[in-house]
């Protein structure tokens, strides 16, 4: 075997891609993924105003890691379907019938990213994200429904062991909020029956129960913000994008499917933020007293995962550095780790 296809090249894939996809994945050893999330309706506002339940559908598959040597780059794909709608209550109670007040929105992501080893237990990893977010009710237009992110990254092992890491880094975007950077950090710690995965997106605590069950507790931070044709007000700002942000904390049950690589993963639990936001064409926020103080909702999530079996027993070997005379491998061979 090669050496730069092991489990310390695998760890660093799942970094990337943790950070690629959207808060979605139940833990980092799922590498592809398909999942379903209910998210009941909740009032809004002082006037009686209400949320319809939300639906969202995400998929994440592989795609295979192109190997130069040293060097790996990690192309990733993501497609998200949302809905999510306004009931006709409070001060839409008056609205046109024939007024849709649902949007289905979709999310297309592509990206890519370099990791290098740079010693035994350090790793750099760098990489740039564009994202698709709209309705597509309104024409598209490239430069008002592409998001873009880049991110450089640092990757330690603590004391050589893969299943104990520190990845810390700054992350770009355009367009942004608040800040164009920000800083990101993330702990893992995966030894025995326990399993902690501690940063943003996404955390997990979990216990595994044999070999086939892990139970625990996930949280995941999301923030989307899509374009879309609002009815508009005469007087006033107008409304350009929706700003979705999420904040959920539950309870998670992962199951193995018989004895291979599949997981069904349920979690049952509450998005404690629930923050939506209308936002005009530069992105600062439309005040307006409908969407002010929306409370938290309960939520059911869904998923099957795939997880490639590893091979620790080649860990201490692939971890360390490679002879002068080693030569560089190309190719594309090694599945893609998620």
């Amino acid at each position: 075997m090669s050496r730069g296809r092991g489990p310390s090249h695998l760890l660093a894939i799942a970094t990337v891609l943790l950070f690629a996809a959207s808060a979605t994945a139940q833990t980092m050893e799922d590498r592809a993924y398909v999942g379903f999330t209910l998210a009941r309706g909740t009032d809004i506002g002082p006037r009686g105003s209400s949320l319809d339940e939300r639906q969202q559908l995400d998929l994440r598959l592989p795609l295979p890691p192109l190997f130069l040597g040293r060097t790996v780059l990690v192309p990733t794909v993501g497609y998200e379907t949302r809905w999510m709608g306004l009931e006709r209550k409070g001060l839409l109670a008056d609205m046109p019938e024939d007024e849709d007040l649902g949007r289905r929105f979709h999310v297309l992501q592509l990206g890519l990213s370099l990791i290098r080893p740079l010693s035994p237990r350090w790793m750099m990893v760098m990489g740039a994200l564009a994202s698709t977010r709209t309705d597509f009710r309104s024409a598209y237009d490239f430069g008002l429904d592409t998001n873009w992110a880049g991110f450089a990254m640092a990757s330690y092992l603590v004391g050589g062991d893969p299943g104990v890491r520190v990845t810390f880094g700054l992350v770009a975007l355009y367009p942004f909020d608040i800040s164009p950077v920000f800083p990101m950090a993330s702990f893992v710690y995966r030894k025995g029956p326990y399993i902690l995965e501690l940063g943003l997106p996404r955390l997990a605590m979990l216990l595994k129960v044999g070999d086939g069950l892990e139970m625990g507790l996930t949280g995941a931070f999301d923030q989307q913000v899509f374009r879309t044709r609002m009815p508009q007000a005469p007087q006033g700002p107008h409304a350009h994008y929706v700003r979705e942000t999420q904040l959920r904390v539950g309870p998670t049950v992962n199951a193995r499917l018989g004895g291979g690589n599949l997981w069904v993963s349920s979690s049952i639990g509450l998005d404690v933020l629930n923050d939506y936001a209308l936002l005009d064409r530069n992105r600062d926020r439309v005040d307006l007293e409908m969407l002010r103080s929306t409370r938290p909702a309960p939520y059911l999530r869904v998923s099957l995962g795939w997880r490639p079996p590893r091979r620790p027993t080649t860990a201490s070997r692939l971890m360390a550095p490679p002879p002068p005379e080693a030569p560089s491998v190309k190719g594309n061979t090694s599945p893609l780790a998620r």
